[in-house]
């Protein structure tokens, strides 16, 4: 089903999270969030406050990287993170799940990983990044059950930062395995608008692209209007 551009904006989390990414960068990722009225945007973490500052008076969050892009942080690290930019003004927090942890069978220590950071941030979003493109079928129905039972509102397929893309089957795994008790984004390797509706179809109802990905989006849904 197509997505008016209107309700699609409020579906897309923008960012810019690369390391070569500079105040002139941001500047434009401001820019063009707020021509879009995109709902989230997202900075490496030593831009968040003048993101903070920058949305203070729009209808625009600004989201949090948490153990980005490795998720191998030690849980402690990513405690102090999620304070850190708590306490800034970041509105969601997007994590990346401990993937060696999970590959390792340790199930526990990833659960106490995601529930150390959900309980840091109170009552704020929490969506946990898995990196689904690296995980085998199992894992990632062994993924979404633990981030099921972890508090989190979402779980999110990947980083952007993988070698490989997000794709239709793994959104096809993460429905099947969570059966609508939580959230779906879709983040890493979606450019274009009838990808991001064959996975809203499937259930997914936040994606995060980069800025110029979620512009060219946006500009295919308008010229289908």
């Amino acid at each position: 089903m197509k997505i008016h551009p209107k309700e699609l904006v409020k579906m897309i989390d923008v960012s810019m999270l690369q390391s070569v990414n500079t105040e002139t960068d941001i500047q434009y990722l401001i820019e063009k969030t707020k021509k879009y009225q995109f709902i989230c945007a997202f900075a490496l973490p030593c831009y968040s406050q003048t993101l903070v500052e920058a949305f203070k008076d729009e209808d625009i969050m600004v989201g949090a990287p948490i153990g980005f892009p490795t998720g191998a942080e030690l849980t402690k690290v990513k405690v102090f993170q999620a304070k850190t930019l708590y306490d800034i003004g970041c509105d969601e927090f997007d994590m990346v799940m401990n993937v060696g942890w999970l590959k390792s069978k340790q199930f526990g220590k990833v659960a106490k990983d995601i529930q150390a950071v959900y309980q840091t941030i109170v009552e704020k979003p929490l969506k946990v990044i898995v990196e689904a493109m690296y995980l085998t079928d199992d894992e990632l129905t062994d993924a979404c059950k633990i981030v099921m039972n972890s508090g989190a509102e979402f779980i999110k397929t990947g980083t952007g930062w993988a070698s490989k893309p997000t794709e239709i089957r793994h959104v096809e795994i993460m429905a099947k395995a969570i059966q609508g008790r939580i959230k779906m984004k879709a983040a890493g390797g979606i450019r274009d608008y009838e990808t991001l509706c064959k996975m809203h179809d499937m259930g997914v109802s936040r994606f995060g692209v980069s800025l110029s990905s979620g512009i060219k989006i946006v500009e295919e849904a308008n010229s289908e209007q």
